[in-house]
């Protein structure tokens, strides 16, 4: 039996996150599920449009202008809600092995900004802001081409333009039904952007993190291509654009976070970015004489380095963030921080889920984890799958 640190053996379960849905949340997909068959049998759009609209005004957790867009577009806000929730899981998932874990970030807080954090100036307050509206637009969109909604389908802007690159010089046209995203990301910003109307730092901020969310959905956009011709010959492809996994947006947004820009506020009511000097140390006479020797020998041009030159960030597409962020150690309801003690860490780690940071050096207890987990599954004609419940012990660390 492995001791702790302190030589002591622990058994218990470690706490765990888990993506919660609100009642109300939960009794809209329900009516919305109820509402939306019995369209289907009756074929009364506006029968189900007039039931969705009285299940709107009942949802707690919508301000009053959300209300008023729930009862003009009810699927659609429908569907908006389900990105929140695609939104909460992946930051969840980015977040997994830091000491915040996007435990904020949830449907109600998220709506009606009830969570402390989401009304600070931090990276992890830009984040949250940015996965949401990249969440939202991204869920419309695909709902749109899906034939989900009343009020938009596929994108008909995608048939103009260029080819893409991938099928350049080859027979190609637009087809398909492509992803509707300016749809999804005008009724992210009706849906989200309603409360920054104050002017000051702080919703000029959230704005602009809703944005960049929104350009990384647009800046990741792909494109599918199906092939035509005798025996599968391609001679010609119809191409369509699609939104992309949302994991790449996770992912590109938590590149943003890594480097988010740091703002102050403006006496002409915006926000400038706070430049950094990097390498604040002045270089040595002599290297910066080598370094202009190397960069004219080798015909670099142009006065001086042969050095490859920065791109400079596009600033729309940047988290912004105003204050400093706290440690998240210890646990603290005043600022809605529930600190890591009980927290799942890996003692043999370097990285973010190392006990030694993860734990913020309170050390860690072994912990005993029992779990039930199906195995033993077996085909069974005609036409299911039985399997059994096995208990699994494993040994496991947790922050003290």
């Amino acid at each position: 039996m492995p001791p702790s640190r302190s030589g002591r053996v622990y058994e218990g379960a470690p706490s765990r996150i888990v993506v919660r849905i609100g009642p109300a949340i939960a009794l809209l997909l329900i009516l919305f599920e109820n509402r939306r068959a019995t369209c289907l049998m009756s074929n009364s759009v506006d029968d189900w449009v007039s039931g969705n609209a009285v299940v709107c005004k009942g949802i707690p957790v919508l301000t009053k202008e959300q209300q008023e867009l729930c009862q003009r577009n009810p699927d659609v806000t429908v569907a908006a809600i389900k990105g929140l929730q695609m939104a909460i899981a992946e930051c969840q998932h980015q977040f997994m092995w830091h000491r915040w874990n996007c435990s904020s970030l949830t449907p109600r807080s998220r709506t009606q900004q009830s969570s402390v954090l989401l009304k600070r100036g931090y990276r992890e307050t830009a984040f949250a802001y940015a996965i949401s509206a990249a969440g939202v637009a991204h869920s419309v969109a695909r709902a749109c081409s899906m034939g989900r909604l009343l009020s938009c389908g596929c994108d008909p802007s995608s048939y103009k333009g260029k080819p893409p690159a991938k099928v350049r010089g080859a027979q190609w046209k637009w087809g398909g039904c492509s992803h509707n995203l300016d749809y999804g990301m005008e009724f992210s910003r009706q849906f989200l952007d309603t409360r920054e109307r104050l002017g000051d730092m702080q919703s000029t901020v959230n704005l602009h993190n809703n944005q960049a969310g929104r350009l990384a959905v647009a800046s990741n956009m792909q494109v599918r291509c199906k092939c035509h011709g005798m025996s599968g010959s391609c001679e010609l492809k119809t191409c369509w654009r699609v939104v992309p996994d949302f994991r790449i947006v996770g992912k590109a947004l938590k590149d943003r976070f890594r480097n988010a820009v740091l703002v102050v506020h403006s006496n002409f009511g915006s926000v400038t970015p706070v430049t950094r000097v990097r390498g604040s140390r002045r270089r040595r006479p002599d290297r910066q004489r080598q370094r202009k020797h190397r960069g004219g020998s080798s015909g670099g041009g142009g006065g001086g380095g042969g050095g490859r030159k920065r791109r400079p960030r596009e600033l729309a597409k940047q988290l912004f963030y105003y204050q400093k962020s706290p440690n998240f150690c210890e646990r603290d309801p005043s600022a809605d921080i529930p600190g890591t003690a009980g927290r799942r860490c890996n003692k043999t780690s370097s990285g973010g889920d190392a006990c030694n940071s993860l734990c913020c050096g309170r050390g860690y207890n072994v912990v005993r984890q029992r779990r039930v987990e199906r195995c033993r599954c077996k085909f069974q004609w005609c036409c299911s799958v039985a399997c059994q419940n096995c208990t699994v012990e494993e040994w496991i660390t947790v922050c003290k």
